[in-house]
């Protein structure tokens, strides 16, 4: 304090220099907050970004529709359904079989479609036949009888508004797209039916806090809304102003992507209102702020001078963590400035040798998967080869091109992806194909089966884990052993701590583990390949564990990560790349 004291010009120049500044800030910062400027600039922008938001959402609306109704035209063209539905079926068999393609057919699309319900087909086939599949096919007198197939006199594809539809406990609310499946010859086939959830629909448009629409059709008929309680409009745009008018609300209307949709969104006057208040009170808050912070201003002066050295500390402990991004700030001080340049140079130019080095160790790491991801291509597509040409010699050409058909999805599953990693449902796939084609290669019968989760289908592992398994199961578990092999892979969820994990266990009853057997001493490239692989994707912590069967045979337990998104294991591939270079190497 003493010292202080002693520099009263110096100090007193600074408090004048302070206070001067401080009277200037003020002054700025009350023109620009200025109550009643500020406050319609608020009010205007806030409707504009609404309706850009709007307009936003009615894009996605936009490209929804036109998504299902695409979806509609593929199957009111596909081959496949017209050549069903052109002529009926000549017996009960010919029924079934061609119902169940059909079914088959429309689900490949449902399961894939967001938002989806249901598909249905409505066509005169079930006359004189029982009904397949309620949900999904329906005579043409049901059409007539919700109300909606005259309209097919006069359009061959249209909306069908909301209504309610009934399920197993109750009703649904939907909206549905309907479109004429025409012949070759320009006759009417049957009618298309596309179901689509007026909640989905709308918690797609969703962005956050109250959504309240109202859709229209191109020509303004009323589709579906999502409104507040005490408001319901059922008719055009003009219904919903006279019904909005004197509430709480307003509407906005989307003038773009109209092309199939418009959308009209309902937003509260309390939002545009409630600028006005905030700004009333960002003013109080300024000024008080202000005042407050003068108090103190003279104790950060004092500070201002060591601060750049505090600076250098902090840029030093950060640096010594290993974060190379660290930069510090010139200072007006000539001596200040010249060391912190000649630290931001040193820093830069260890991030780049450390940036080189670990480049070099990610390109050695990106070399070595390559090379063990190579490696089981050739060999298993060698080994598939050669029980081709085995069973081509023993047996005829259909047997053959069965054998062919299997590899093919092989090839599809296992090779066609660039990417490492497959979901639980393909890797299944896949090892199904596998089997198949050992059925045939072997003169022993395979008792095969799989045993999972349907919810553990859609994860991600590493992708051929299971072949070079039952590979092992059923060509050396059975190359000097008699009677049947039963090969059966179960998948289930297992928390380890607090880490959710997907284990895999393959047993078999066939010979067994040699005496003595350990996993590092594997002499087959497809047990060592999936060992390095899930090492290097998935981490130490996971891999394959061997072991002999309590009643004889092999079982096999692979432990993976339980990963459900395409994000998570990227995630989990870039952790385990910053781990590696921060080990260097």
């Amino acid at each position: 304090m003493r010292k202080l004291v002693n520099y009263r010009t110096k100090l007193f120049t600074l408090m004048v220099l302070c206070f001067i500044g401080l009277n200037s800030l003020l002054l700025l910062i009350s023109g620009l907050v200025y109550y009643g400027t500020y406050s319609r600039l608020a009010y205007r922008e806030i409707r504009e970004t609404k309706n850009e938001l709007l307009d936003a959402t009615s894009q996605k609306l936009s490209n929804y529709v036109g998504d299902i109704q695409d979806t509609a035209r593929f199957l009111v063209t596909n081959t496949l359904v017209q050549q069903y539905l052109s002529a009926p079926p000549a017996n009960n068999y010919d029924y079934v079989a061609k119902s169940r393609a059909l079914y088959e057919e429309f689900q490949k699309l449902a399961t894939v479609k967001a938002g989806l319900y249901s598909i249905e087909l409505y066509m005169d086939w079930l006359r004189g036949y029982p009904t397949f599949q309620d949900q999904f096919m329906h005579p043409m007198a049901d059409a007539a009888a919700q109300g909606w197939l005259k309209r097919m006199d006069r359009a061959d594809g249209f909306w069908i508004a909301s209504h309610e539809v009934p399920i197993f406990g109750g009703t649904i609310s939907m909206i549905s797209y309907v479109h004429r499946i025409i012949g070759s010859r320009g006759e009417s086939l049957g009618i298309v039916k596309i179901n689509i959830p007026v909640d989905k629909l709308f918690d797609m448009l969703s962005t956050g806090g109250d959504n309240y629409y109202v859709v229209l059709d191109a020509q303004g008929g009323y589709i579906a809304s999502a409104l507040p309680p005490g408001i319901s409009v059922r008719g055009s745009a003009n219904d919903l102003l006279k019904e909005v008018a004197g509430t709480k609300y307003s509407v906005i209307r989307s003038e773009s992507n109209t092309q199939y949709w418009t959308l009209l969104q309902l937003i509260s006057k309390d939002v545009l209102r409630q600028s006005g208040n905030e700004i009333r009170m960002l003013t109080v808050g300024l000024l008080s702020a202000l005042i407050v912070l003068s108090i103190p201003l003279a104790f950060w002066v004092s500070k201002k001078l060591t601060s750049p050295i505090y600076g250098m500390v902090k840029g030093m402990r950060t640096l010594e963590k290993g974060d190379f991004n660290v930069r510090l700030n010139a200072s007006s001080i000539q001596e200040y400035s010249y060391l912190t340049k000649q630290f931001n140079r040193m820093v830069c130019r260890l991030k780049e040798l450390i940036e080189r080095l670990n480049q070099e160790h990610r390109d050695r790491r990106e070399a070595e998967i390559q090379l063990l991801q190579s490696q089981i291509k050739p060999h298993f597509l060698y080994n598939t080869l050669d029980l081709i040409y085995w069973r081509a010699m023993d047996h005829n050409a259909h047997e053959i091109s069965q054998m062919v058909l299997q590899l093919s999805r092989l090839f599809r599953i296992g090779l066609s992806s660039s990417k490492w990693y497959v979901s639980v449902r393909d890797e299944l796939a896949h090892a199904r194909c596998y089997m198949a084609i050992q059925q045939y290669r072997q003169n022993f019968a395979i008792d095969y089966r799989e045993e999972t989760d349907q919810d553990l289908l859609g994860c991600l592992i590493p992708k051929i884990v299971l072949q070079p398994f039952l590979e092992n199961a059923v060509i050396h578990g059975f190359r000097e052993r008699s009677g049947n092999a039963a090969v059966q892979v179960r998948i289930e969820r297992r928390t380890q701590g607090v880490a959710r994990q997907l284990f895999i266990t393959i047993a078999d009853n066939g010979a067994g583990l040699p005496e003595g057997f350990e996993m590092s001493s594997a002499g087959g490239i497809g047990i060592r390949n999936v060992q390095d692989r899930i090492h290097l994707y998935c981490g130490p912590g996971y891999g394959v564990r061997m072991m002999a069967g309590e009643q004889g045979g092999t079982i096999v337990m692979l432990n993976l990560p339980l990963i459900r998104r395409e994000e998570e294991m990227e995630q989990l591939r870039r952790s385990l790349s910053h781990e590696y270079d921060s080990a260097g190497g």
